[in-house]
């Protein structure tokens, strides 16, 4: 069946971990999380020539930074993995960030392996705390970072992000 049109609400988007191994995931909904801001911005080379004056470019390298803000809850097993991340010098997730719950069809995103870092947590009188984490990607042995497409039966269709 193909995917139905639709508008996805923010709090309809995914941040999955992978509580598995790379080759079989378990994806678990990381339902403490408020928030997930993915930016994907490629870089740019000119490409100038004496053919055009209309300056023209070549994508380079994608930025894939992701923040990610979590209600921060001492008793919560799920914030404290991720807090316990920050601190392990080379702890590494392994993340599915769509933009709709993992059983919707053609909803999309990245899939790779994150190291975490606490950019900040805000603790006003008036508010409550959330950590904010700051996701870079990194290299394992699984291989690179992959976008994602949900296909039916909630499966996940992985690609290489075009070198």
């Amino acid at each position: 069946m193909a995917a139905a049109p639709q508008i996805l609400p923010g709090i309809a988007g995914g941040c999955y971990k992978n509580g598995g191994t790379y080759g079989s995931p378990s994806w678990a909904d990381q339902t403490a999380v408020k928030s997930v801001k993915p930016a994907m911005p490629w870089d740019f080379a000119d490409t100038l020539s004496r053919g055009t004056p209309v300056k023209l470019y070549a994508k380079t390298l994608v930025d894939l930074a992701v923040q990610v803000m979590m209600r921060a809850d001492p008793a919560d097993t799920m914030y404290a993995a991720w807090v316990a991340a920050h601190w392990g010098r080379t702890s590494v997730f392994d993340l599915m960030i769509l933009n709709g719950k993992i059983t919707t069809e053609g909803c999309c995103g990245i899939r790779g392996e994150f190291l975490l870092s606490i950019s900040d947590e805000a603790q006003e009188i008036e508010g409550t705390i959330y950590t904010t984490f700051d996701l870079k990607p990194t290299y394992t042995a699984n291989g690179y970072p992959k976008s994602v497409i949900m296909g039916a039966s909630s499966t996940p269709a992985f690609s290489s992000i075009a070198v």
